[in-house]
């Protein structure tokens, strides 16, 4: 039986190559794009549960509470947290920390920047899951001057060679590799390329600086939720002593939990680790849902569509006493044919296609049973059974006598199901494609917004603030000033997030006095020159004072608006060790990416170490400036950034949110386009008869066109009509991750519909056209 199921099967596949291979291609586009985005949003939604403790694992983050402002929450705490946690409580196992801390290795003459070294102790070891490729964990980081390497910086740094034993020159100190690890997996928030020794034994402030990750182990699962409400206890015991003693009494700070599988979901907080989009899973998600919808679409719609072509075999079947079970059988045996072969091509354009997806994506996906086999069964089984079952279900429901008598032919069953399924596939394909009209708009918007600043050819040099550095910063500056190519020069620290401090500010004066957590950057005279910021009111600072160095404050208009001033110039300001009055407005310009309302923002003269020299000059004379850092700083590599680069980076998720949605929609079109020309092909093949007689009887092509496109033109009007509302509450939703944005206009929603039926048109008009060119002598000698 199974024998000839799989001949009959074999022979309608070769029967009908177009309509097999529309389906094959269809299916096999589909699944492959299914899985793709089931690998990528599962690599996501994993993310550190390869530890085998990731459920009594949690980070502990802390919350500063200032007067007057919002809580600035941050996504690292106090050094002696993670022993006081230990020590304290139960509950807790062990504790580890995590230090980020940017190493500059010198091997072979050379030197080279390391920015993934973290500083770290051997209780890391007892917290999370690592695989010893040499040494282990009973002799790893317990003394100083030790280092753990990942397998890959020892092969970059020792070959093939044992590392255990020998010697690293880490920021000009001997450090000793006393173990090498496996590679971290790449969904991995823990991210590092080594680990070298500190002791936190004499670290002991704690509200001073924020400067560790800190994770602790608990013993079960169930002891994470009711020890929410002892970290309370934590922060009074060892932080309001501190925080009174500074003077503080108004602050506070509060700790809390985050399971290790959330950590990487965590969102708006400081100095913390790049993180997932979880919107951008559902939303990837979503779309994997739409191409399988559509393909399994074009699969049922061409199926029923054939029904009248295999009517007369079912008649014949039937009357020769074939039950409906065995046809059913029969017809499902043919679709699982279909799509295996469909799957087979789907895996293999998976294999082709996954090192671009990894490259573009900066991921390691790979395909593989373990993790994927029970999605990938389901989802074979669904395709079978939506894609098989219910084409077996009419086919088999067919009458012997009225179609060996040919009535079925004048049957109008199915052709409203087939209706329905051509405007579900058309509401998707409108819906995708507004999306990628609307995301293009909003990328188009943020690239040619004016930021408030010129950010073209400002290079920005990173010192460190060690003694050595900070000797030689003024003498570089001085070479600088030297070099023709150099159009402007400023120190300070920094422009952009690196720059970026908080500090408590007091402005205003009496009844309107306010104490607040605000932002600031530390510039000099040159600063505003340099990047052509425009001043609303007053003036810059200015060397020539000697009060402005510690009494003369900066505002944007935002901070203005925020204390109620109608003129800011003379108000009173206290904060970040300085104390005096406004002395000029600046022009709100963007300091953090466009998601984010413009914040209040103070600039005050830099009296603190040089932490960054920004330098506006041309990239090709840049091996200028190499030249003389190399003479100031002999021990540290020239490493540079581009302001227009930081800028653009900030919109790298969205570029590729841009690219990856454009990919997908493409797809769903090609995939529509597919089962749209073989429903139409199917379609002019049923009806070559009645063309014929329609012709004969004077019908123009421009009548036979409109006759047979405007049933679909009706299904695009229906599909635009349900797509675009649905269109417009989702790109309003995500537009609205944005506080500033562009506003949905009437084109966004009128251009998709347009394009569909320029498409539908395209694919239809020329089946129609082929069928009503044929000679109707030939159609009407078709019976």
């Amino acid at each position: 039986m199974i024998q000839n199921y799989l001949k009959i099967a074999w022979r309608n596949l070769l029967r009908h190559k177009s309509f097999s291979l529309i389906n094959i291609l269809g299916l096999s586009a589909g699944i492959a794009a299914c899985i793709v985005i089931f690998l990528y949003v599962q690599y996501e939604l994993t993310y550190d549960r390869h530890n085998s403790k990731a459920d009594r694992i949690a980070r502990v983050v802390t919350t500063l509470h200032a007067p007057g402002s919002a809580d600035t929450e941050f996504g690292t705490s106090p050094n002696p947290l993670g022993d006081a946690l230990k020590r304290d409580f139960p509950e807790i196992v062990a504790s580890a920390r995590l230090d980020e801390s940017s190493t500059i290795i010198k091997h072979n003459g050379e030197l080279i920047d390391e920015p993934d070294f973290c500083l770290s102790d051997q209780h890391i070891f007892s917290v999370f899951d690592y695989s010893f490729v040499e040494g282990s964990a009973a002799g790893a980081l317990h003394e100083p001057g030790s280092v753990v390497l990942t397998a890959t910086i020892a092969r970059k740094y020792f070959g093939k060679e044992p590392a255990v034993g020998q010697t690293l020159i880490c920021d000009g100190k001997p450090t000793k590799v006393t173990a090498v690890i496996a590679d971290p997996p790449g969904n991995s928030d823990i991210r590092f390329s080594a680990l070298l020794y500190t002791d936190y034994s004499k670290k002991t402030g704690w509200v001073e600086d924020f400067p560790v990750y800190t994770f602790v182990l608990f013993n079960k699962p169930s002891d994470l939720t009711p020890f929410e409400q002892k970290m309370k206890r934590v922060a009074d015991k060892y932080c309001r002593a501190e925080l009174d003693k500074m003077g503080a009494k108004d602050y506070s700070v509060t700790f809390s939990l985050e399971p290790l599988p959330e950590v990487h979901f965590s969102k708006g907080k400081l100095v913390d680790t790049p993180k997932g989009n979880k919107q951008f899973n559902y939303v990837f998600s979503l779309l994997a849902i739409f191409i399988l919808v559509i393909a399994l679409l074009n699969y049922i719609n061409l199926s029923t569509a054939r029904a009248t072509e295999r009517a007369k075999e079912v008649g014949v079947r039937k009357v020769n006493g074939a039950r409906p079970f065995q046809l059913i059988r029969q017809f499902l045996f043919e679709s699982f044919l279909l799509i295996a072969v469909a799957w087979t091509i789907a895996f293999g354009i998976v294999l082709a296609i996954l090192p671009y997806f990894n490259s573009l994506l900066h991921v390691q996906l790979h395909l593989s049973w373990q993790g994927s086999a029970l999605f990938m069964g389901c989802i074979f089984v669904v395709t079978i059974l939506l894609a098989g079952l219910y084409p077996a279900f009419i086919l088999s429901r067919f009458r012997p006598v009225e179609i060996l008598k040919g009535k079925w032919k004048n049957s109008t069953r199915g052709i409203l199901l087939r209706r329905m399924l051509t405007t579900a596939q058309f509401v998707i394909t409108a819906a995708l494609i507004t999306g990628t009209i609307v995301i293009y708009s909003q990328l188009q918007y943020i690239e040619n917004k004016n930021p408030g600043f010129v950010k073209e050819q400002v290079a920005t040099i990173q010192v460190s603030n060690d003694s050595s550095d900070q000797h030689a910063v003024t003498p570089f500056i001085n070479r600088l000033k030297a070099i023709p190519a150099i159009k402007g020069i400023s120190a300070g620290s920094g422009l952009w997030m690196d720059g970026l401090s908080i500090a408590t500010t007091v402005a205003g004066s009496g009844d309107k006095k306010r104490e607040f957590m605000s932002n600031y950057y530390l510039i000099d005279k040159d600063l505003l020159p340099l990047l052509q910021m425009h001043l609303k009111e007053g003036r810059n600072i200015s060397d020539s004072l000697g009060t402005d160095k510690k009494e003369a404050f900066l505002v944007n208009e935002a901070f203005a608006q925020k204390m109620g001033w109608s003129s800011a110039l003379g108000q009173s300001m206290e904060g970040f060790e300085h104390k005096g009055t406004v002395v000029g407005v600046v022009k709100n310009f963007y300091y953090k990416s466009l998601h984010n309302m413009v914040e209040p923002l103070v600039m005050i003269y830099n009296t603190n170490p040089i932490r960054a020299v920004m330098i506006k000059i041309p990239p090709k004379d840049l091996p200028l400036v190499a030249a003389a850092w190399k003479e100031h700083f002999p021990a540290k590599p020239f490493s540079y950034t581009f302001l227009d680069e930081a800028y653009k980076a900030q919109y790298d998720k969205d570029r590729l949110t841009m690219k990856l949605f454009t990919y997908f929609t493409v797809l769903a079109i090609l995939i529509s386009c597919l089962g749209l020309y073989g429903l139409v092909s199917l379609m002019a093949a049923q009806r070559t008869k009645e063309i014929g007689v329609r012709k004969v009887l004077g019908a123009s092509l421009q009548q036979l066109l409109v006759l047979l496109t405007s049933s679909f033109l009706k299904l695009i009007v229906l599909a635009s009509l349900i797509a675009l509302p649905l269109a417009w509450i989702a790109m309003h939703e995500w537009l609205s991750s944005y506080a500033y944005h562009i506003s949905l206009a009437w084109w966004m929603f009128l251009l998709p519909v347009v394009l569909i039926v320029l498409i539908a048109l395209a694919v239809v008009g020329q089946q129609v056209v082929k069928a009503a060119l044929a000679n109707p002598v030939t159609a009407l000698r078709t019976e």
